[in-house]
C-alpha cells in the first residue's frame, strides 16, 4: 500500500511537471508568434525652425533574426534614392550589423553578458568602417568598447572607451526608492576632464521628467517624456547655455532651443 501511494505521488508529480513544460511551450510559441509580426515606426522631430522625419520596418527573419530597413526624408526628398537608407540585421542581445548603402558605410556591433562573482557584467563591441574604395573611402574605422557591471537592481557602473582616444568615460547609475522611479546618474570623461550630470523621475501613466547638465559644454537640459501603451510616445527637451546660472534671452545664440520629437508604433 505504501508503493502505491508512492506511485500516485510520482504520477501527480509527473503530470504537474507536464503541464509546466506544456504552458514553458505555449508561453514560447506566444513568444515567436508575436516577434514573426513586422513592426513599423515613425518617428518625427522638430527643432527650431527644422523638422525632420524618419521611418522604420522591421520584419522577421529566420530563427531569432530580424531584419530592418531605416529611411529619412533625405530618402525621398529628391525622388527616391538610397540617401538616407539604412539596413539592419540583427539578434536582439546578440549582434546587429548595420549597412548605409549610399556611402557603404557599415557598423558592427556585438553584446553579451555573463555573471561574474554574482554580478552581471555586459560587454559590447562596436566598429564602425567604411566598405567604399580606397579613393571614395569616408573616415577612418572607430572601434569602441562599453562594459556594464550591474551590483544590484539600484546601482550600475558603465565603463566607455574608444580605442585611441586615450581616455574613457565612466558612469555610475543609482536607482533610488522601492519602486525605483528616481535615477540618478554621474558621469566623467576622462578626456574632457568635465562631469555630466542627469536625474531622471518617472511618474504613474508613462510620464518621466529629466534633467541634465554638462559642465565641458554648460549645457543644461530638462526633457518630459511620455510612453502610451497605445502605440506612440513623445519627447520635449528644452536645451540652454547656462552663464553664471542666468539666462541670456537677448543673445539668439544662446537663447533656449526647443526640440520636440514623437513616435508611433505600429504591428502590420
Amino acid at each position: 500500500m505504501p508503493q502505491v501511494g508512492a506511485n500516485k505521488h510520482t504520477a501527480a508529480a509527473a503530470a504537474a511537471a507536464e503541464g509546466g513544460d506544456s504552458e514553458e511551450r505555449q508561453h514560447r510559441t506566444e513568444q515567436a508568434s508575436a516577434s514573426a509580426e513586422m513592426k513599423a515606426t515613425v518617428k518625427g522631430r522638430f527643432e527650431g525652425d527644422k523638422a525632420t522625419a524618419a521611418a522604420t520596418l522591421a520584419v522577421p527573419a529566420a530563427g531569432d533574426l530580424r531584419f530592418k530597413a531605416s529611411a529619412t526624408e533625405a530618402a525621398f526628398a529628391n525622388g527616391p534614392s538610397l540617401r538616407g537608407l539604412t539596413l539592419t540585421l540583427e539578434k536582439p542581445g546578440a549582434f546587429l550589423i548595420d549597412l548605409k548603402p549610399h556611402n557603404q558605410d557599415a557598423r558592427f556591433q556585438f553584446m553579451n553578458s555573463a555573471l561574474v562573482l554574482d554580478k552581471r557584467v555586459s560587454l559590447t563591441y562596436t566598429h564602425s568602417t567604411s566598405l567604399a574604395p580606397a579613393p571614395a573611402a569616408a573616415p577612418p574605422s572607430r572601434t569602441a568598447l562599453d562594459c556594464s557591471v550591474t551590483f544590484d537592481p539600484a546601482n550600475k557602473v558603465n565603463f566607455s572607451h574608444s580605442l585611441g582616444s586615450g581616455g574613457c568615460r565612466v558612469k555610475y547609475a543609482y536607482a533610488h526608492g522601492v519602486d525605483r522611479l528616481t535615477t540618478i546618474e554621474p558621469l566623467f570623461d576622462t578626456n574632457k576632464n568635465a562631469w555630466e550630470f542627469a536625474v531622471t523621475r518617472k511618474f504613474q501613466g508613462g510620464d518621466a521628467v529629466k534633467g541634465t547638465y554638462h559642465a565641458s559644454t554648460k549645457l543644461l537640459g530638462l526633457e518630459w517624456s511620455r510612453d502610451s501603451k497605445a502605440g506612440g510616445s513623445f519627447k520635449v527637451r528644452v536645451l540652454s547655455e547656462m552663464v553664471a546660472m542666468t539666462f541670456d534671452l537677448s543673445d539668439q545664440s544662446k537663447a533656449p532651443k526647443l526640440i520636440a520629437e514623437s513616435t508611433w508604433n505600429y504591428e502590420i
